[in-house]
C-alpha cells in the first residue's frame, strides 16, 4: 500500500471496495442520491494554524472527523443518557431501527464529508445515529432554554463545539433519523421542525442579525446549522432602500504607515567625534558637516513622528487597505451609522462622509462563530464566487486597532456585548485576511472600502503625510547607504591619521594630540 494512501491496512482496502460496491449497486434498491455535494469539510491548515482551538471541538466531537478522539471518550456517557432521554426509555430498541437505516444510506452519509472516512459501515452509522440523535436533543433543550429567556451553563459552554466546521451532523441525515423515528415522536417528512430548531439557535447565538424576509427563511435547503446560520446573516438585507447607492470609486489609497526612523543617536555621535578629530586635523570642511549634524540633532524629530501614530495593538496578520475608525474620524471627519440591514446593506456615503455598518453583537463564542462561518463560506464557495462574509469579516478587521476604534463604534451601535474592549481588539487583530481582488464587478464591501479611502485620502494632512513618507522611503535608502559609506571613510582616515600623523597633510596639530582629544572623555 502506498504511504500515501487513503487506506491504512488490508481491512481498510476491503472496507473500500464494499463502498465502490454499494455505489454502484446492480439495482437501485435503496433511495440514494449520489449526486450529494460534500458539505463537511476539513478546515485547511493556512486558516486554522492562527488559532487551531477555533476549529478543532474542545468538549465534544460530533460526527466522523472528532467522534473517536481519545479526550471526548468521557462525554460518551453524557451523549448515551441525552440519547436515551430523547428516545425515551420505554422504546429502547428504536436507535437499532436508525442504525440499520443509516448502514443502508451509507452512501449518502459519505457523500457529505470531503474525506475519505477509513470505518465500517455500521461504526459509521452508529456514530451518526448517537451524534444525529444528540443533537436533535441539544437543539430542542436549547430552543426551550431560549423561550423562557434563561441560560443553560452546561449547554452554553457547548455552543462554539456544535456550531464548528468539522463537527457539523449533516442535515440530511437528521431528516434521515427523524423520518425512522416518524411514527413516535414526529410527523413524516415535517423538515419545518428541524429548521424551526436551527432557527432558534442561529437567533441566539449569531453575533450578526438575521433575515427576517419570508423567502429566505422559507428556503430549507441549507446542509447543516452552520450552513443555515450562514444563509441567514448573508442575505440580511432592508427589503426598502432609504440610502441610494454609491457610485463605484476608482483605486483605493494606502494606509499611512510607519515612516523610516531617525538616524541612530549613536551612530551621530560618533560621526561628530569624527569629525571634530578631522577638523582639528586641518580637514577642509569637517567643521561644516559637524555644525551640520549638530543643527540635526536639534531638529524636533518627535513632533515630527507625531505625524505618524502609532497603533497601540499592531495587527499579527495582513490587513485591507483601510484606515482604522479613529484614523478616519479624527482626521477625514468620518462618521459611522448604524444600518438596520445586514453586511449587504454596508456603504459609505461619499457626500456626507458616512459609513453605515450592521451591529455586530460579541460575546464568548463570538470569534469562534465568526472563524467557521468565514472557513465554511471558503471551502463551499464555487469558482468566482464572491466571498462576502470574509470580506465583511476583513473590513471589521481593518477598521479596528486600538480602544478608541471600539469606543467609536459602540457609542453608534454597531458593536454590542459583553466583551471587554481588548478582547474585541485582538478577535479582530488575530484573524487572518482572507479575501483577495476581485476582478469581477465589486461587492458593496469593496465599493465602500474604495470611497472611503478616496475620502480619506482628499483630506490635505493625509496628502502631506503621504508625501512625507515617499520622501523617507526613497531619500533613507540612499542616506543610510552613504551615511555607512561617509562613517567607513572617516573612521578609516582616523585611524591613518592616528598612526602616521596629518600634519604633514592638513599643516595643523599632530596625530597623537588629535586622537588624545578625541577620546578625552573615555
Amino acid at each position: 500500500m502506498s504511504s500515501n494512501s487513503i487506506l491504512g491496512s488490508a481491512e481498510s482496502e476491503k472496507r473500500w471496495v464494499l463502498e465502490m460496491d454499494k455505489n454502484f449497486p446492480p439495482e437501485h434498491i435503496v433511495d440514494i442520491d449520489l449526486e450529494t455535494p460534500f458539505c463537511v469539510f476539513r478546515v485547511p491548515e493556512s486558516l486554522s494554524e492562527t488559532k487551531p482551538e477555533a476549529y478543532a471541538p474542545q468538549q465534544i466531537g460530533l460526527g466522523p472527523y472528532h467522534h473517536l478522539r481519545p479526550e471526548f471518550y468521557m462525554m460518551q456517557k453524557e451523549k448515551h443518557a441525552a440519547v436515551r432521554k430523547f428516545l425515551n426509555q420505554e422504546k429502547p430498541n428504536t436507535i437499532q431501527q436508525v442504525v440499520g437505516a443509516l448502514v443502508e444510506w451509507e452512501p449518502v452519509l459519505r457523500a457529505c464529508y470531503d474525506q475519505y472516512l477509513d470505518l465500517h459501515a455500521k461504526t459509521l452509522a452508529w456514530i451518526l445515529a448517537i451524534d444525529g440523535l444528540y443533537l436533535l436533543q441539544f437543539l430542542k433543550n436549547s430552543k426551550q432554554t431560549g423561550e423562557i429567556h434563561a441560560k443553560d451553563p452546561q449547554m452554553d459552554k457547548l455552543v462554539g463545539d456544535v456550531i464548528m466546521l468539522e463537527n457539523q451532523i449533516p442535515a440530511v441525515l437528521l431528516k434521515k433519523i427523524r423520518r425512522v423515528l416518524g411514527h413516535t415522536l414526529v410527523d413524516e417528512g415535517d423538515d419545518h421542525t428541524l429548521f424551526g430548531d436551527f432557527q432558534a439557535f442561529c437567533d441566539a447565538h449569531s453575533p450578526l442579525k438575521l433575515s427576517k424576509d419570508e423567502e429566505v427563511v422559507g428556503d430549507m435547503s441549507q446542509a447543516h446549522l452552520l450552513h443555515r446560520m450562514y444563509h441567514l446573516v448573508v442575505n440580511n438585507r432592508m427589503l426598502k432602500k432609504v440610502i441610494p447607492r454609491p457610485k463605484i470609486s476608482k483605486g483605493s489609497g494606502p494606509r499611512p504607515s510607519k515612516p523610516a526612523p531617525v538616524p541612530d543617536s549613536q551612530l551621530v555621535t560618533d560621526v561628530k567625534a569624527s569629525l571634530q578629530f578631522l577638523d582639528e586635523q586641518g580637514m577642509p570642511g569637517a567643521g561644516t558637516a559637524g555644525n551640520i549634524l549638530t543643527f540635526m540633532e536639534k531638529v524636533p524629530w518627535d513632533r515630527i513622528l507625531a505625524l505618524f501614530p502609532k497603533d497601540q495593538e499592531k495587527p499579527l496578520f495582513e490587513e485591507i487597505d483601510i484606515p482604522s475608525v479613529s484614523q478616519m474620524t479624527e482626521t477625514a471627519g468620518i462618521t459611522f451609522t448604524l444600518t438596520d440591514g445586514g453586511i449587504k446593506n454596508i456603504q459609505f456615503i461619499e457626500a456626507a462622509k458616512r459609513f453605515h455598518l450592521p451591529v455586530i453583537t460579541l460575546n464568548a463564542h463570538s470569534e469562534i462563530i465568526l472563524r467557521n462561518l468565514v472557513a465554511y463560506e471558503a471551502a463551499s464557495a464555487k469558482p468566482g464566487k464572491v466571498l462576502e462574509f470574509a470580506q465583511y469579516v476583513d473590513l471589521m478587521c481593518g477598521i479596528i486597532d486600538t480602544k478608541k476604534d471600539v469606543d467609536i463604534l459602540k457609542k453608534a451601535k454597531i458593536i454590542e456585548g459583553e466583551l471587554p474592549d481588548q478582547e474585541i481588539i485582538s478577535i479582530f487583530n488575530r484573524i487572518r485576511k482572507s479575501t483577495g481582488e476581485n476582478e469581477k464587478a465589486k461587492s458593496n464591501i469593496e465599493q465602500a472600502i474604495d470611497n472611503a479611502n478616496k475620502k480619506f485620502d482628499e483630506v490635505g494632512s493625509v496628502k502631506v503625510k503621504k508625501l512625507l513618507k515617499t520622501y523617507f522611503d526613497v531619500s533613507w535608502k540612499y542616506f543610510s547607504v552613504v551615511l555607512t559609506v561617509v562613517v567607513l571613510l572617516l573612521l578609516t582616515l582616523q585611524a591613518f591619521c592616528s598612526v602616521f600623523g596629518c600634519s604633514r597633510w592638513f599643516g595643523k596639530s599632530t596625530a597623537v594630540q588629535g586622537f588624545h582629544f578625541l577620546y578625552a572623555d573615555q
